[in-house]
């Protein structure tokens, strides 16, 4: 015997499909935020290291230059 279209029933699943896609797409956007947090720092520090990299080349640069002078 065909089983008869609830659509109320058909809404309520529709419904709930819905908010399971909602709650991953909050669990998605939650983890890019920590990414990005975590990038964030990883390009500061990279940026601390890189200008004092260069604030010691320079430093050495006119050591060198006053050592052949």
């Amino acid at each position: 015997m065909p089983t008869l279209f609830d659509p109320l029933k058909a809404a309520r699943e529709e419904l709930a499909g819905l908010n399971d896609v909602a709650r991953v797409l909050l669990q998605r956007e939650r983890a890019a935020e920590e990414a990005m947090g975590k990038a964030e720092q990883e390009l500061n520090a990279i940026r601390k290291i890189n200008g004092y990299v260069r604030i010691a080349a320079e430093a050495v640069r006119r050591r060198i230059e006053e050592l052949e002078l």
